[in-house]
């Protein structure tokens, strides 16, 4: 077979491979360049390649730049041209077995040599199916003809849909699509999508040239992306020194990872009892000394028989369990650092659970930390420890401490007779990640300043142990889900059906490393967080779980009621009148130990009183194993869930009064 091929200045060293494996199979290769990798124009090539396949002079053509998008467009402006864009060999065999595809587009920034080869001998190899498949071929031609006919009306006399909610059309999740994203997306090749590895890397180009191929525009200043400054750290070993004693980490102390100050040297050392301040009620920081350490009791004041003497009725006050509010205290007080008394056993019990997790790497947004004193360095030690500290100092020792204390009387800070100093190895690795952005302008003037959010997290957990963590379900299912519904909704814009406020389709990043891609949009938001309307947010949709074994029509919903009674009521009519799945709540309580409406995306927004639903469908025994894969996903579920998500979407996109937050969320403030 005569074969055409051609390529961008991205492209020649591929095309070059892909040349001498189609000769050593017989083929006749017509180079169309370019053959250098100084900057051309895709379409010059792509043209060249698309007019040998036109007139016969090729039987099929190849064309390669750096996402495909470009040289496919440019070739599918040509009479019997059908460029399809593959991203692994099964969409290259799909794209001949169903779409009679005569051009084989490759994305080389994407795939490797191996995986490029590979489509290439699955485009060749696959004939067309024919029968249902050449009716729907045969309506390409005809859709342009009929574009070419009313595109003056398109372009020149559409009607933005500014009064009567606009009609839904054509709101069909193409489950053939979905599966093909997913399976590049959830694919060996993305490696795991690890935030901040290139598989991510690939994913966020993966879905900009996803979005650009279907019209969206970059909303950020002209980009998709929004950069999120993130930095790894690790910490390597430690010691501490107190009079001539030395405590080396994990062994005789433990501390937060994630330190801003990592030297001190011979700072003195105050003790401040249970490290309290509450106006004149218990003060521990009278007379205290900006610069030093201070050391703290766990716990709070009591008295004989354990009623605390900080509230009328005796009952434990937010000291007796909040660390960080001690923290702040001291940092507000000026300490620099927080060292914590733990009774031995208890440090014994902690050391076993937090020395893995010291040790490990960490992943962070790279800003100033703010609040809560979590930039001041805190460490814990034995009980015994501290005694050693004190017994030449007025306190004497723990125990007498609390027997003084348990007269009602607060202590007064002790300037302690030796010295505290401290190095900490911890090594930090700055990089930045992408939250992708896909905007939608809304068609109404008094309302498109209003954003309803829909979003996914893209990134997963990697490579662990030579395996990769494909993610399927844990997000990918979300993130095509997210795709198909930006389609939709241009698709309904591109038909004069545009929502009267504007949607922004966001796949964030960080997820997996706590939630850091949506943390760092609310923070710095493209559209302001007081026009947006409400999140939804779609984690986990593609599978079942143990509950529902047996029938896989129904979504766990959470948060729909935690801040609106509108959205709520919205959520269920929209069930009633697009899938009529069983809704589960269960997940929605408060008290529910699982606590994921901590764990996803939506409590980002939700921490700015922003209403939230979260769309889960469980967790399964893949959950974070190497077996999430794309064969285990159940597709007409999860389009019938981006189904109600669209509905849900439109109804808050549409409705003439923005949804009211009348609700105080009955969820705990910390997570």
């Amino acid at each position: 077979m005569i074969v055409s091929i051609g390529c961008d200045h991205a492209g020649p060293a591929l095309k070059a491979r892909i040349t001498g494996h189609l000769e050593a199979q017989g083929h006749t290769v017509l180079n169309r360049g370019t053959d250098s990798e100084e900057s051309v124009d895709y379409p010059d090539h792509a043209h060249a390649v698309a007019d040998d396949v036109s007139n016969t002079t090729a039987g099929r053509g190849i064309l390669i730049c750096g996402s495909a998008n470009g040289v496919a467009m440019s070739a599918n402006k040509h009479s019997d041209v059908r460029a399809a864009i593959t991203w692994t060999p099964e969409i290259a065999r799909l794209a001949r077995e169903h779409n009679d595809a005569n051009i084989l587009c490759i994305p080389a920034r994407f795939v490797s040599e191996e995986t490029a080869l590979a489509m290439v001998d699955a485009f060749f190899a696959t004939s067309f199916e024919g029968g249902r498949h050449a009716r729907r071929v045969s309506k390409i031609a005809c859709m342009v003809l009929a574009w070419l006919v009313v595109a003056p009306w398109v372009v020149f006399g559409q009607k933005e849909n500014v009064g009567a909610y606009p009609q839904i059309h054509n709101t069909f999740l193409d489950t053939t699509q979905m599966r093909l994203h997913l399976s590049v997306l959830a694919s060996d090749g993305f490696e795991g999508r690890e935030t901040g590895q290139s598989g991510q890397k690939k994913a966020a180009m993966y879905l900009e040239a996803y979005y650009q191929s279907i019209g969206f525009e970059g909303c950020n200043q002209g980009s998709f992306f929004q950069q999120v400054p993130l930095v790894d750290t690790q910490i390597f070993g430690g010691w501490v020194e107190v009079a001539g004693d030395t405590l080396v980490m994990v062994d005789d102390f433990l501390l937060y990872p994630g330190l801003e100050t990592l030297n001190l040297a011979s700072k003195p050392m105050w003790f401040v009892g249970y490290g309290i301040h509450e106006g004149k009620a218990w003060n521990n920081y009278k007379k205290f000394k900006k610069g030093g350490v201070a050391i703290v009791r766990e716990g709070e004041p009591v008295d004989g028989e354990g009623n605390s003497f900080l509230t009328e009725d005796g009952a434990a006050s937010a000291w007796a369990k909040s660390l960080n509010q001690k923290r702040e205290v001291a940092a507000d007080f000026g300490a620099s650092a927080v060292v914590v008394a733990l009774d031995d056993a208890e440090f014994d019990m902690r050391r076993s659970r937090m020395r893995r997790w010291m040790l490990r790497k960490s992943t962070s947004l790279d800003t100033p930390m703010v609040g809560d004193g979590s930039d001041i360095p805190t460490f814990f030690v034995r009980a015994s420890t501290v005694d050693a500290w004190l017994q030449e100092s007025k306190v004497g020792s723990l125990a007498d401490h609390a027997a003084h204390a348990s007269k009602g009387k607060a202590s007064k800070p002790e300037l302690l007779p030796n010295p505290f100093s401290m190095a900490i190895d911890q090594r930090r690795f700055p990089y930045q990640a992408e939250n992708v952005l896909a905007f939608l302008e809304g068609g109404d003037p008094d309302l498109k300043d209003e954003v309803v959010v829909i979003t996914s997290h893209y990134d997963h957990v990697g490579v662990m142990d030579d395996e990769v963590y494909n993610g399927a379900d844990d997000d990918g299912s979300g993130t095509v889900t997210v795709m198909e519904l930006a389609r939709l909704f241009h698709g309904q814009a591109d038909n004069g059906m545009k929502p009267r406020r504007s949607v922004l389709f966001m796949n964030v990043v960080g997820e997996e490393k706590g939630l850091l891609g949506s943390q760092h949009y609310v923070e710095n938001p493209i559209f302001p967080l007081e026009n947006t309307v409400a999140n939804l947010n779609i984690d986990m949709i593609g599978r079942v779980d143990e509950a529902h074994a047996d029938d896989e029509n129904y979504v766990y919903l959470i948060g729909s009621d935690k801040l609106s009674t509108e959205l709520h009521e919205l959520s269920e009519e929209a069930n009633r009148t697009s899938v009529q799945f069983a809704l589960d709540y269960t997940f929605n309580d408060p008290d529910d130990p699982n606590r994921y409406y901590y764990r996803s995306d939506h409590y980002n927004f939700a921490k700015n009183n922003i209403p939230v639903i979260f769309y889960f469908t469980g967790v399964h025994e893949d959950y974070h194993q190497p077996g999430d894969d794309v064969e285990k996903i159940r597709y007409t579920k999860m389009s019938k869930i981006g189904k109600l998500v669209f509905h849900t979407a439109w109804a808050l996109a549409n409705q003439s009064k923005r949804i009211e937050v009348d609700v105080v969320n009955d969820f705990p403030s910390d997570r």
